[in-house]
């Protein structure tokens, strides 16, 4: 928890270094056309494509995996990092995948704190999709860490 509270205050000065925020992410998601779901995001280190000095100038690269409450197909994306600001693209996959269904994010993570005073670490998501359901579509999702 130290290392991404320093992370959090040294990103926002001159010195950049990435943390590894791998794991277990429970979200809220609101999308413009579907409307509100549960999701379960995992966020996981590429190591082959982080080397301790490229983390050491800031950045970090991710693989990701979620699953959408009431949607018969999960997602799988990648997020490159700087810092604890994250660029983001996912996909449907499966049997059952949406081929409409993919787009890019823009996400932050942030320490917060929960209702009793404990630091929780949050991430916060903005996504668009070009052509879900033959238009365009955004939406939100906000995150708290479990793992």
């Amino acid at each position: 928890m130290k290392q991404i509270l320093s992370l959090l205050l040294i990103s926002s000065g001159m010195n950049v270094f990435a943390a590894d925020f791998s794991g277990t992410y429970k979200c809220e998601l609101f999308d413009k056309t579907d409307g509100g779901f549960d999701t379960t995001l995992k966020l996981k280190l590429n190591k082959d494509t982080s080397p301790k000095a490229l983390m050491d100038a800031g950045y970090a690269s991710y693989d990701i995996d979620f699953k959408v409450k009431g949607i018969s197909y999960p997602y799988t994306g990648i997020a490159a990092a700087h810092g604890n600001n994250l660029a983001i693209y996912f996909e449907s996959t499966g049997e059952k995948k949406n081929p409409d269904d993919r787009g890019v994010g823009i996400a932050t993570i942030t320490l917060d704190k929960d209702k009793s005073g404990k630091d929780t670490i949050s991430l916060h998501k903005f996504y668009y999709e070009m052509s879900y359901k033959g238009k365009g579509n955004y939406g939100f999702e906000n995150c708290k860490k479990v793992d």
